[in-house]
């Protein structure tokens, strides 16, 4: 990360960004030179553009926003994702996703008359198309995919806050829980606790079945899968340094 902002520092030292407070243009300029020397080469081709450092920093902070991502949609400013790590383009993705969802919503809520419209397009396409970009990085750099497609829309369920019980068990009997290996810290947390309320349903249920040993034991088995489902997703928490930990 120090690397990154040595080299978005060399990135922003031309023209006006170099007229620092106290420093005249030349001599940041030659302060900025100065650097140079001391930082590899190949460190200039990591950054395709200077604020692609905040948004790494953001992503390792866990500290990345919708918002954000769709005021630089509309700038044209997304980040360009080729110097991320993987964890950074889980990360990202996720919160791309949000922002696309967000500009969806806002352009089906606009009427058709809204001087609005064309630029909430315009941003909902470019993140479509970014999505896609990241989704191939991935890809490039041999990121760990999914483990089953079913994760994605689990991820992206997580993502727009529409998990529910049912599903869990669902996959629960036929063995399609989700993996976890692509999921960011937040997508875990909200995974666990909707798995969670899919084991009390289960136990209740349990008691309230009648006495029908081949159904108990379907359930039964559901919510030890489950059980062992949270054990499993919590371990994943570890691995991604989450600051949290769900029992």
């Amino acid at each position: 990360m120090l690397m990154r902002r040595i080299v978005a520092a060399a990135l922003i030292a031309s023209g006006d960004a170099l007229n620092v407070v106290g420093m005249s243009r030349r001599a940041a300029f030659a302060k900025a030179a100065a650097l140079i020397p001391l930082v590899p080469l190949a460190a200039f081709a990591e950054l395709k553009q200077a604020s692609d450092a905040d948004v790494y920093e953001r992503a390792d902070e866990g500290k990345l926003n919708a918002a954000r991502v769709v005021e630089r949609a509309k700038a044209g400013k997304l980040v360009d994702g080729s110097s991320a790590t993987c964890d950074e383009l889980i990360d990202i993705l996720a919160i791309d996703r949000r922002a696309l969802q967000f500009e969806t919503d806002k352009l089906d809520s606009l009427p058709d008359d809204s001087p609005q419209r064309q630029t909430v397009a315009k941003a909902q396409k470019a993140l479509e198309a970014q999505i896609k970009k990241l989704k191939d990085l991935e890809k490039t750099k041999s990121c760990p995919g999914l483990k089953q497609k079913s994760d994605e829309g689990v991820y992206r369920r997580a993502d727009e806050n529409r998990l529910g019980w049912a599903r869990v068990i669902e996959r629960a009997k036929t063995g399609k829980l989700v993996d976890g290996s692509s999921a960011t810290c937040s997508e875990l947390e909200k995974i666990i606790r909707v798995d969670k309320e899919a084991i009390r349903y289960e136990l209740d249920k349990l008691e309230a079945m009648p006495n029908d040993p081949e159904q108990k034991n379907i359930v039964a088995d559901a919510e030890k899968a489950i059980e062992a489902q949270i054990v499993k997703l919590n371990a994943k928490r570890r691995e991604k340094n989450c600051f949290t930990y769900l029992d």
